[in-house]
């Protein structure tokens, strides 16, 4: 699958048609990004997905090269130089041909799922794997690799890893929730990536007076667990179906409000910032 999408990208400030773009992308094994949904040229959440990025730029002792304020303005400016409607931005930090870094700005190919993914769930497989410095939203170009492989060769949608003590983490692009009776439960934000979608829904829980928690669960726990689902930019709240061999309803009332909660949610903030 190409890296990028659309006409026109940003590199180091300017826009340039996306002719130029393998010129400037040679990334190294591990690189910096961020990826965010617009919607009817809206950039969603776009405010959390800045202050990640910074953060994730602080954790890996990178320097960006630019600030908030000139990352925001160019989003901007690449939303409409390639006529908004909707998609995923992606901010990378990268080596180009040259051996230098470059800070870019282009559409990347989605995927989103299907209504009929939302209704029935998405299968999913668990993975021993952990992610170095799950707090940094770093691509590490050899685990995706591994997981997308695992993706296509098991027909699942979605790879949970698996931690060297038997706990489910997160997904390979994505957070978990589980419920279990009337409590939703994620695991604790410092062995995972802080997803934006994932806070957002947290943020509904306590509004809606919704029982929530951090805990770790282990994978021999899955037997306890009524149903859960992913959560991210893409996947937005996700029903999981099958994890290996084992179905969850996707039914489930609690499953059910929260996905209806997200989309008013998202429709909300949307027409705030269009206005």
């Amino acid at each position: 699958m190409t890296e990028y999408t659309r006409d026109f990208f940003i590199a180091n400030g300017k826009l340039l048609a996306v002719e130029a773009f393998d010129g400037f992308f040679s990334p190294e094994l591990h690189y910096i990004y961020e990826v965010f949904r617009i919607i009817d040229g809206i950039p969603l959440f776009v405010e959390d997905h800045l202050d990640r990025f910074f953060q994730t730029t602080l954790l890996a002792g990178a320097d960006p090269d630019c600030d908030r304020k000139q990352l925001f303005n160019e989003i901007k400016t690449l939303i409409s130089a390639n006529k908004g409607g909707e998609g995923n931005i992606k901010i990378s930090i990268v080596q180009g041909k040259s051996g230098f870094q470059n800070l870019l700005l282009y559409f990347t190919p989605h995927q989103y799922p299907t209504p009929e993914q939302f209704a029935n769930g998405v299968a999913v497989k668990l993975l021993d794997a952990e992610r170095k410095n799950p707090n940094a939203k770093v691509m590490d170009i050899t685990l995706r690799a591994e997981t997308d492989q695992i993706k296509q060769a098991d027909e699942v949608y979605e790879v949970l890893l698996v931690d060297q003590y038997g706990y489910i983490t997160e997904g390979s692009r994505s957070n978990v929730f589980f419920i279990i009776g009337d409590e939703v439960i994620t695991p604790p934000l410092e062995t995972v990536l802080p997803g934006v979608t994932r806070k957002h829904v947290m943020h509904l829980c306590e509004a809606h007076n919704i029982r929530l928690s951090e805990q770790k669960i282990h994978r021999n726990d899955l037997l306890k667990v009524d149903c859960l689902f992913l959560s991210g930019t893409s996947r937005k709240v996700l029903p999981i179906g099958r994890v290996d061999d084992s179905i969850y309803p996707t039914n489930n009332e609690l499953l059910r409000l929260l996905i209806r909660l997200f989309d008013q949610h998202v429709l909300g903030y949307i027409s705030t910032h269009r206005n």
